[in-house]
């Protein structure tokens, strides 16, 4: 008598989880939510820029959650972590990194993971270079998008691009007001928005994501979404954002990620938008250039600009092939 045909190895059946909760980090409700199809995924920890909050659209990256589960955080000072406790003053770099690592530590406990990958974004990749160099042990590779490496070069840099691109549209308005403020660098917070108003701005194919149904799906969250914070009084995110941004200003306009030297314990990724004309690229495939890692890689997502991110199918594919 043969034996039958091999069984095929039957496949543990995904466990999804969708939830939300003000988590005490470093003595303070934080509010984290954590998304994804299947638990044994990957998780990806996002850590945004000063005063930004992701958590909120979670609709938007919803693709995403097939390969990866996804940890947001709303850092001190942004979301609904400010609307709860007030902006927390004062914000440090070295603070958000402390509490970035707790969030790390409490989504591997959470989902039963050695380590998550970390995802810096603008200038959150200041706050998540901190946390890869303190804590390797927590990460199992860094990627960043809107990578800051040498901010005065990148400002620089920066100002000439968004000019360059205002004189190319014939967009005299942005010319004037660049114009106006000259080259960098500026003396206040104010100024730097100017500039930021046209070198960060959203590039036609990362604008072409936000379709008015995706946009609705953002603004009106379902009944019962684990995602949105329940009780809290409606706060305005972009007074948030440059009020965080004020406060750190004077950390992130001095920054060089190369002070703190070149070599990391950890896989290090860089994805960036070919037209991002805020943190340029040129400093970025230096940057990457020199970098000491096990692995290390830099991709350019075409058409997409600082905000790269939001071309979600072209992103989700530079993470797969970084991170298989």
């Amino acid at each position: 008598m043969t034996d039958p045909a091999p069984r095929a190895r039957q496949q543990a059946p995904a466990t999804p989880i969708d939830e939300g909760a003000f988590v005490p980090i470093d003595g303070v409700p934080q509010w984290v939510t954590i998304r994804g199809r299947d638990r044994a995924n990957p998780a990806l920890v996002i850590v945004t820029g000063p005063g930004a909050a992701f958590s909120a659209m979670a609709p938007f990256f919803a693709p995403w959650e097939e390969a990866f589960t996804l940890v947001q955080w709303d850092q001190p000072g942004a979301g609904a972590t400010c609307a709860r406790n007030g902006p927390q003053l004062p914000l440090t770099i070295a603070r958000l990194a402390r509490d970035g690592l707790e969030v790390s530590a409490y989504a591997c406990a959470r989902l039963g993971l050695a380590n998550v990958i970390l995802l810096g974004v603008s200038g959150g990749t200041i706050v998540a270079l901190s946390m890869i160099r303190q804590r390797p042990d927590l990460f199992g590779a860094y990627v960043g998008t809107g990578q800051i490496v040498d901010w005065p070069a990148q400002d620089a840099r920066s100002y000439q691009m968004a000019l360059a691109e205002a004189r190319r549209r014939a967009d005299m308005d942005a010319v004037a007001a660049l114009e106006a403020i000259g080259p960098p660098p500026y003396r206040d917070a104010a100024t730097d928005a100017i500039k930021s108003t046209y070198a960060g701005a959203l590039t036609p194919a990362e604008l072409a994501e936000f379709t008015p149904d995706m946009r609705a799906a953002i603004a009106t969250p379902p009944p019962g979404a684990h995602y949105v914070p329940r009780g809290l009084a409606p706060f305005d995110q972009r007074a948030q954002a440059l009020a965080a941004y004020t406060a750190l200003r004077d950390e992130i306009t001095s920054f060089d990620a190369r002070a703190d030297g070149m070599t990391f314990a950890v896989p290090v990724y860089f994805i960036q938008g070919e037209l991002d004309a805020y943190t340029t690229t040129p400093e970025v495939a230096a940057f990457c250039q020199d970098v000491r890692a096990p692995a290390r890689g830099l991709t350019l997502t075409p058409g997409g600009g600082h905000s790269a991110l939001f071309l979600r199918a072209t992103f989700l594919a530079a993470l797969r092939a970084h991170l298989a």
